[in-house]
């Protein structure tokens, strides 16, 4: 299947966009998995400590590598230890308590690759790396029932203003339940928070017409209407990129970093099926970039949305569901 562009092809210097992945499995080892990406794309392998490692200097940049719980990257589990009487530091066996204790996390905190940022005539490479974790016997999504593992993509967006954002949060919105249909995506993600639908009211508020906030309106409002990063479409790492004094005022939790890049990060991560793709994920991204890119389609289907019966949720999403798909076959 080949990568779908964007409409929008160029950020805001002119330059070719890129986009970040990171990739949620278990089954390879951190080391096996950095080996195996300098094996791919050239580099040197760098462990930073038990539970992280590094693929650096490779034909896209620096790789990480580390295991998906800030309990461990962290090593806050030190002062949990130290509340029970046992210092660590003090122990001469600290490197296997490491160890046992990333071996017993593994069993239900993911590994995660961590991306450096692509350019998008790059994405098929990538590809490379799903299908060599798939031969290494990789456990996704649908290892375990436990495994509520995922795929977060970070595309740099176009152009950094109230509007472009905007635009792309309604797009997205409107497409959310569609998507989740046509990914199929996991039960085990679904009754996780991290994928949380966004709130009927914060929808119907930020499709009115009459709405066209500046920069500082629209990120007040999202966490007026009790968003956090546990949506689908996280804007939180874009909104401290563009405003970090006044994103950080309002925001109640940590966030690891700022960066001019929608968070994406609804799709399944489903290493073991053979029919999983890459670039069915991204293509899926594509579409809301290209209904945000639509001005008059964007204005009509936000007043369809806006107009059609509410009463019950379960019946809307599937009369929705129906007229998206229409747009989508247009639109492909």
């Amino acid at each position: 299947m080949d990568f779908k562009i964007p409409p929008k092809r160029t950020n805001q210097e002119g330059k070719e966009r890129t986009v970040g992945f990171e990739f949620e499995f278990t089954g390879v080892e951190m080391k096996d998995a950095a080996e195996m990406i300098t094996d791919l794309y050239n580099g040197d392998v760098e462990q930073v400590s038990g539970y992280e490692y590094k693929a650096v200097n490779t034909d896209f940049g620096d790789f990480s590598l580390e295991l998906d719980a800030s309990l461990f990257l962290n090593k806050k589990y030190e002062k949990v230890l130290k509340t029970v009487g046992l210092n660590v530091d003090k122990l001469k066996n600290k490197d296997k308590l490491e160890e046992a204790l990333r071996d017993m996390a593994s069993t239900v905190v993911p590994f995660e690759i961590i991306t450096p940022p692509i350019q998008m005539s790059n994405l098929p490479r990538m590809e490379e790396l799903v299908n060599k974790l798939r031969e290494w016997k990789a456990k996704g999504t649908k290892g375990s029932f436990f495994y509520a593992f995922g795929l977060h993509l970070n595309p740099e967006v176009p152009a950094l203003n109230a509007g472009t954002l905007l635009r792309h949060l309604k797009a997205y919105v409107m497409l959310d339940a569609w998507i989740r249909k046509d990914a199929e995506v996991n039960i085990s993600r679904k009754i996780t928070p991290y994928i949380n639908e966004y709130g009927m009211d914060y929808i119907r508020f930020i499709l009115r017409e009459d709405y066209q906030p500046d920069l500082k309106e629209l990120i007040r409002d999202y966490f007026t209407f009790k968003n956090s990063r546990n949506r689908p479409l996280d804007m939180l790492p874009v909104f401290m990129y563009m405003d970090k004094a006044f994103t950080s005022k309002l925001m109640k939790e940590e966030l690891t970093s700022a960066r001019p890049t929608f968070h994406y990060r609804l799709p399944n991560c489903s290493l073991g099926d053979e029919r999983w793709t890459l670039a069915a994920e991204w293509n899926r991204w594509v579409l809301v970039e290209k209904l945000a890119d639509d001005e008059q389609a964007l204005s009509q289907y936000s007043r369809a949305f806006l107009n059609i019966d509410d009463k019950s949720v379960f019946s809307m999403k599937k009369k929705w569901i129906k007229l998206m798909d229409r747009w989508v076959q247009n639109a492909e």
